[in-house]
């Protein structure tokens, strides 16, 4: 461990105050680094275990790590920061303090005979306190990237910002379909939970239980928002945002099998940065996607440009860092599985599938 710092395992039960303040304060903090996110993880998935960590030198804070020790068939024992969540790696206010935590890590993996770290960077430089080349030299993935630009302080600007071809189709949702916009106050969560799981379930994947989102939304809205687009009063598309100082951040969402015809999620996303731009948020985060998947190719044609999220492991004895992704062929059965699945089963047992992949 680096000389002068201290790191601790804060205790369950332990106040996160401090923790909390130290990620509002840090500029690489997200809502996935605090306690909110780890409350919530906690209380629907009780096999993973918070394991945060602070570092400390000469009686101040100066790093944290959101950690989580899960158990999963698929990966073993291992240590995740955050689980369900697009970021959370390291925070810390210096190199020393980052490469502490690091070594706070590595020893873990290595003391306690895990298969592996995975540390859910968002941004090397902005994270790691001046330790970038320290982590960049881990093991890391490729598998993801992500989308994230300046709102126009105007949100008349929104649509302009619109590659052309979608800012049409974008038109055409608004002229031609008569699609409307509105924050919803949780009233038809069972509706977006609907739409999400119907799409989980095309895709070949598990989805969250409806309590799951019920609970975020609680955080109030000024961290989580459920949006709704509507046809005649029929949702047909939807998203639940989070918000985090100036960043809004689209999450989850769900549309219906008429949503492409109608362009649909063209309109939400307009829409949702026209809300954004309204209340004076500065950048939209368009979330993480599987590299030249469905999701990143639209992402881009809204005129968004991919960077790469530079997560990073530190493997266990075996050397070996994770390949579970819904790209990954053993999951080839698991998924014809899950799309041949009544639509009542596919919801039932979602959320004990989703604890298999934290």
């Amino acid at each position: 461990m680096a000389a002068g710092e201290q790191v601790v395992e804060l205790a369950p039960g332990a106040s996160p105050h401090g923790f909390d303040e130290y990620v509002e304060r840090h500029p690489g903090g997200t809502l996935f680094h605090g306690s909110a996110w780890r409350d919530l993880v906690g209380r629907h998935f009780p096999a993973h275990r918070p394991r945060p960590l602070e570092a400390w030198r000469g009686g101040r804070r100066v790093g944290v790590l959101p950690l989580f020790e899960t158990r999963s068939p698929l990966s073993g024992r291992a240590l995740i920061s955050s689980p369900y969540a697009v970021y959370g790696g390291p925070l810390a206010s210096d190199g020393a303090a980052a490469r502490a935590l690091l070594d706070r890590v590595r020893a873990m993996v290595g003391g306690e005979r895990l298969r592996f770290a995975e540390l859910r960077l968002r941004d090397l430089d902005r994270s790691s306190g001046g330790a970038a080349a320290e982590y960049a030299g881990l093991p890391g993935s490729a598998l993801y990237a992500a989308f994230e630009r300046d709102l126009p302080v105007d949100p008349e600007e929104c649509l302009a910002a619109i590659p052309r071809k979608s800012r049409a189709s974008t038109r055409q949702a608004r002229d031609r379909h008569r699609l409307e916009f509105h924050e919803d106050d949780g009233g038809r969560l069972d509706d977006f939970h609907r739409l999400f799981v119907r799409n989980k379930q095309r895709l070949g994947s598990p989805a969250f239980s409806r309590e799951w989102f019920a609970d975020l939304l609680r955080l109030g809205r000024h961290r989580a928002r459920l949006h709704v687009v509507s046809r005649e009063g029929r949702m047909v598309a939807a998203a639940i945002s989070f918000l985090h100082r100036d960043t809004w951040n689209p999450y989850y969402s769900g549309a219906d099998g008429d949503a492409d015809r109608l362009s649909a999620s063209n309109f939400l996303y307009w829409q949702l940065m026209r809300a954004a731009s309204a209340e004076g948020f500065r950048r939209f985060d368009f979330g993480r996607s599987r590299v030249d998947s469905g999701p990143f190719e639209f992402k881009r044609n809204m005129g968004f440009e991919p960077a790469p999220l530079p997560y990073r492991y530190v493997p266990g004895a075996s050397g070996a860092i994770p390949s579970v992704n819904p790209g990954d062929r053993r999951f080839a059965l698991p998924q014809r599985v899950i799309r041949s699945l009544p639509f009542a089963l596919a919801r039932a047992v979602g959320p004990a599938l989703m604890r298999l992949v934290p």
